[in-house]
């Protein structure tokens, strides 16, 4: 199992290094970064189990990096470890679906426990995935199996593709969709590419930002309720996506509107 350390103060690195018990956990490797750009380099090439992260960092914060791990790496668990106890932080921990917020400074027997906590999870939903696995060969099989009777390929892209248009604000995987869909993951990400020249994310990525350009356009509807209404709990992170699909900030989206409809 593979733990990642980020904070831009190496003394807190070091501390941590030096002050866990790591003979009681299952970290074989344990990597560490000092800033969002490091983690992020480390990350491409290595992904982790755990993620232990600071909030504030040089260049951009331990809460961007959570939300791109959550998009480039959904598997791995993320612990926020922070100096901020102003709520506003954690409750966009909790919506970035962070597994714990601990604050500095902490004893290093109690973040033991939560590194330990957090192992134990992830061994659990490694668990769950390889029944997951067992499952969806079994189903793979018996569809084989029944061919005459299988959905046809045309439907299986159509309810799926109307499936995440109904259910757009809530989480969306490859992998749930694929179980709705009683065929595997890989199988469904093919059908989509063929269909659709996307994969499934980056359909469902261009599905939520042309109903947020909508929103924005024909209602009066806030930035923060569009975004939560497409499915993004972050302001940042939606404000991010939005600006790779229409290279403008939704701020400036809808300023160019409003003085489109003046003119």
């Amino acid at each position: 199992m593979r733990l990642m350390v980020v904070d831009d103060e190496y003394f807190a690195i070091q501390g941590i290094l030096e002050g866990v018990n790591w003979d009681v956990l299952p970290y074989e490797d344990v990597l560490t970064a000092g800033s969002y750009t490091q983690a992020v380099e480390i990350l491409s090439d290595s992904p982790v189990d755990v993620l232990l992260c600071d909030i504030e960092m040089p260049d951009e914060s331990g809460l961007e990096l959570v939300a791109w791990v959550n998009e480039h790496s959904p598997d791995t668990e993320c612990v926020i470890l922070s100096c901020h106890d102003e709520f506003d932080y954690a409750r966009q921990a909790i919506a970035l679906k962070c597994l714990d917020y601990v604050l500095k400074p902490v004893r290093y027997e109690a973040l033991t426990q939560v590194l330990c906590r957090t192992a134990e999870l992830v061994e659990k939903k490694r668990h769950q995935k390889t029944l997951w696995d067992y499952g969806q060969k079994y189903i793979d099989r018996i569809s084989a199996e029944n061919k005459k009777e299988a959905v046809p390929t045309e439907d299986i892209v159509e309810k799926t593709a109307a499936y995440i248009e109904e259910h757009i604000k809530e989480e969306l995987s490859v992998r749930s969709l694929a179980g709705i869909a009683y065929v595997s993951g890989d199988h469904l990400s093919r059908l989509f590419k063929k269909r659709f020249g996307c994969s499934v994310s980056e359909y469902i990525y261009q599905r939520r930002m042309i109903l947020a350009g909508e929103l924005l356009k024909d209602t009066d509807m806030t930035i923060t309720m569009v975004s939560s209404t497409v499915g993004y709990g972050n302001y940042s992170y939606f404000t991010d996506q939005f600006r790779r699909y229409y290279k403008m900030t939704p701020r400036e989206y809808v300023t160019k509107l409003r003085k489109g409809t003046r003119a």
